[in-house]
């Protein structure tokens, strides 16, 4: 393996986005070769991996025009889809091919509203930073491990966002590059440190650019709900820490709108909103909602239809209260919840563009023909365009895919 990447650095000076001599022997390297090397050793490290059972190599130096910094990676085919998303372990080659890190790394993107979005680079930085106090119990003793990386990319925007990106790595230089045994060492390492890095976002309820944990558990319930699971995805939080959130939640809200001169019930448990508040001839309909995730322009809620449908009615009378950052004890029992920063609209006017359908309700055989559709109907893309020289079927979008 040392050979191999001392090759590949040896060539990076001769890069171009064209498919040279040079970009062809690289690729060959990259993509077979060190790709090779690393499947064989997947059941050696992945026996300090514990539960994860779907480890996968991936390589890439550019589909068509060649990128700057090549990669190989290892990563769980089910928590990493692609080199975009999640979380992995990758060897990333310096642009002037001074040096090779192996990183602990994650993806670039986030998936919002049926798209791929860049993360910025603040967002990568403070998320890398909540993985290496995570992981701090476990890189203890590895003095070797740097946590920041410098790839020299001349034109790649890719460069400075795997610099943004990277949680710890190893540095190795192209004139001193370790031998077979060190080099197999540092990964069988990186990536055990990986397995439980993959078992603390499974389990944080405060990884910062995620959906807040109650948002994702709804999606996740109705991805179940729906016959659809992924595999490694579980809940964030248990029916007790969502009613102690909840609980909290309510108390804040109630305590602010008290403050305010409001006598106010609880109906939470009866009605299609959470608080009565009356103050003279005033009333309001006030939506609570609590989660332990910060706030800012993109977070996001989970509504009922009932809810939204209420809302809809009895606006301008109305309030949506949302309480975050509230602290959950789950070292307690039962577990307890506290804290919390206010965040008020009033009057609360819901918009229908900003909201996104987790599921459907649909009655099977009630189309206007009087129950079953015909086979030619059935056929019919229900999104996307139909596929050249294929009638009947349509283009997926690539998140369907």
């Amino acid at each position: 393996m040392r050979d191999l990447l001392r090759e590949v650095l040896l060539l990076q000076p001769a890069w171009s986005r064209q498919n040279t001599p040079a970009m062809q022997k690289r690729g060959r390297l990259v993509r077979h070769e060190i790709a090779a090397w690393l499947r064989e050793r997947l059941p050696d490290v992945a026996e300090t991996s514990g539960r994860i059972d779907d480890w996968a190599v991936e390589a890439r130096d550019g589909t068509g025009l060649k990128n700057e910094i090549p990669w190989a990676r290892v990563y769980s085919a089910s928590r990493s889809a692609s080199a975009t998303t999640g979380w992995y372990v990758v060897y990333l080659f310096g642009a002037s091919g001074d040096r090779v890190y192996l990183s602990l790394m994650q993806g670039t993107t986030r998936w919002e509203n049926g798209e791929f979005h860049p993360r910025p680079a603040v967002e990568l930085r403070r998320r890398a930073q909540w993985a290496r106090e995570a992981l701090s119990p476990f890189l203890q003793g590895r003095g070797e491990l740097v946590e920041r990386i410098s790839l020299g990319a001349r034109k790649s925007k890719l460069g400075p966002a795997y610099e943004a990106g990277t949680v710890v790595a190893f540095d190795y230089r192209v004139d001193g590059l370790p031998g077979e045994e060190v080099l197999t060492a540092d990964l069988r390492f990186l990536v055990s440190v990986l397995g439980k890095l993959y078992q603390l976002a499974e389990n944080a309820i405060d990884l910062p650019g995620e959906m807040a944990p109650e948002v994702l558990d709804a999606l996740v319930t109705a991805e179940q709900a729906a016959g659809r699971s992924r595999r490694g995805q579980g809940l964030r939080l248990t029916a007790a820490e969502r009613a102690a959130i909840e609980r909290q939640a309510v108390a804040v809200a109630s305590r602010h709108l008290t403050a305010d001169g409001f006598v106010v019930a609880d109906v939470g448990a009866t009605r299609s909103y959470d608080l009565d508040a009356r103050r003279g001839e005033q009333r309001l309909f006030v939506e609570v909602k609590g989660t332990t995730s910060a706030w800012g322009g993109d977070s996001e809620i989970i509504l009922t239809k009932n809810e939204v449908d209420l809302h809809e009615h009895v606006y301008p009378n109305n309030m949506l209260v949302v309480v975050s950052r509230i602290t959950l004890d789950r070292t307690t029992t039962p577990v307890t919840a506290s804290g919390g920063e206010l965040h008020v609209v009033h009057p609360w006017r819901v918009l229908r563009p900003n909201l996104t359908p987790m599921t459907f309700r649909y009655v099977v055989g009630n189309e206007r023909d009087g129950g079953s559709a015909s086979l030619a109907r059935r056929q019919q893309p229900c999104h996307g365009e139909r596929a050249a020289g294929s009638p009947d079927l349509p283009i997926l979008p690539e998140a369907w895919r």
